[in-house]
Order: structure tokens, then C-alpha cells, then sequence
């Protein structure tokens, strides 16, 4: 019987093979690494012990060799001789120029409120005389066509043609009395008067005189309206 290889096979356990080998190496490699980064860290660091105030280095660290100290004290000596004294300097004072600032500012604003407050006022009083002005103007107005209106009555009065003074006569009565209640009755414009009649005292309600006749007219209808019946009207000439 003869035994036949698998080339497929060969070929994957070599390739098994051949990653594990890889793998070993790295973990290897890296522990090495780990340990070499973990030397050289230790080796750096000063680690302080508990009594490291009683060690030597410690020591020699708090003194400082006298010739040193002495070059020290006259290097400083001299650059305090070479150090000019210090100036003094006056600082501009922005408190209180800002303080002056801001109180201008103040001024200012209230003087502009103040001028607000005067145009205003200047303006409401122009306002009011405007408004006076005008009443005044319409009381001028109305006073001028009142007066013209009664220039112009006036002038039509003189204008209407005018006859003889006349007047009406109501009634002739002998009763004072009688007389007042008639003229009472009749109103404006009429009137008694007395006078005696073949020896007798009389009393005569009558209008009053005038050569208008339209005047003339209504009064003579204001006597027919308001004395009814039982007394004479008639218009007498004078």
C-alpha cells in the first residue's frame, strides 16, 4: 500500500505553523521591550528614602562653599551701586479725569433736557396765543356783521317810503282802571293817556306814533288780535 501526501494540507499546517512561530515572537519581543522601558525608567528616577535629611548629598546641597558666597556678595554689591535710584513717577489720574468726564456729560445731558423742556414750553404758549388770536379774530368777526347787518336794516328803513305820523286808537274809556287792563291786554306798544271830553275826564288807549306803515300795520293787527270785540279801531292822522 503506498502512502500519498496532500500538498494542501503540507501547505496549511506549514502556514499554521509559521503564525504561531510569529506570535511566540512577538510576545517575546514585547516582554523584552517591557522590560528594557522599565530599566531604563528605573533608572532615572531618584527614588527619596525616609532619611535622605541624613544623607551626604543631602548635606553638601544645604552649604555652599565660602569662596562662592563671597563672589556672590560682591557681584551683588556692585549692581547695587550701579542701580540708579528709583524715579518717582506721577501717574496720570484717570479716576478724576473720568469722574470730570462723566459729570460734563451729566451738564450736558441735563442742559439739552433743560432746552427740550424751554422749546416745549415756548411751543404751547405760541399754541395758546394762536388760539386767542383766532377767538379774538371771530369776536371781531361777529361783532363786524352784527354791526353791518344793523347798518343795513338801518339803511333799509331809511330806504322804505314814509308817510304822515299816524297811530290807532283802541278805545276811549272812563274808568282808569279799564284803561290799564285794556293796554295790559294789548302789550307792548300801546299806552292810555287822559284828556277830558266836553267836560268829562276820559281815558284813551292808543299805540304809539309812527310814519312806517308797515310799523303802523302790525300794531293794528297785535290791537285786532288782543281786544276782541266791542271796542272801535281806527287809524287817526295826527
Amino acid at each position: 500500500m503506498s502512502f500519498r501526501l496532500n500538498p494542501f494540507k503540507v501547505m496549511r499546517a506549514i502556514g499554521i505553523v509559521a503564525i504561531f512561530v510569529y506570535a511566540i515572537v512577538l510576545i517575546i519581543g514585547y516582554k523584552n521591550s517591557k522590560v528594557t522601558t522599565t530599566d531604563s525608567i528605573t533608572k532615572d528616577m531618584k527614588i527619596r528614602k525616609k532619611d535622605f535629611y541624613n544623607s551626604k548629598e543631602y548635606k553638601n546641597n544645604l552649604t555652599l562653599p565660602t569662596q562662592v558666597i563671597e563672589n556672590n556678595n560682591e557681584t551683588v554689591a556692585k549692581e547695587i551701586e550701579n542701580t540708579k535710584p528709583a524715579q518717582s513717577i506721577d501717574l496720570p489720574k484717570d479716576d478724576n479725569k473720568n469722574q470730570v468726564k462723566i459729570d460734563e456729560n451729566a451738564a450736558e445731558k441735563k442742559k439739552k433736557e433743560e432746552q427740550k423742556k424751554l422749546e416745549a414750553q415756548k411751543l404751547e404758549q405760541a399754541k395758546i396765543a394762536e388760539q386767542k388770536r383766532q377767538e379774538e379774530a371771530k369776536k371781531q368777526a361777529r361783532k363786524q356783521a352784527e354791526e353791518k347787518a344793523k347798518a343795513e336794516a338801518k339803511k333799509k328803513e331809511a330806504q322804505t317810503p314814509k308817510g304822515p305820523r299816524k297811530y290807532i286808537q283802541v278805545a276811549s274809556v272812563g274808568s282808569e282802571s279799564s284803561a290799564k287792563e285794556i293796554t295790559k291786554k294789548l302789550g307792548k306798544n300801546f299806552y292810555y293817556k287822559k284828556t277830558t271830553v266836553n267836560g268829562r275826564t276820559a281815558y284813551v288807549v292808543m299805540s304809539n306814533m309812527t310814519d312806517n306803515p308797515n310799523t303802523l300795520k302790525a300794531m293794528e293787527n297785535q290791537a285786532k288780535a288782543k281786544s276782541g270785540g266791542g271796542y272801535m279801531i281806527r287809524s287817526v292822522g295826527k
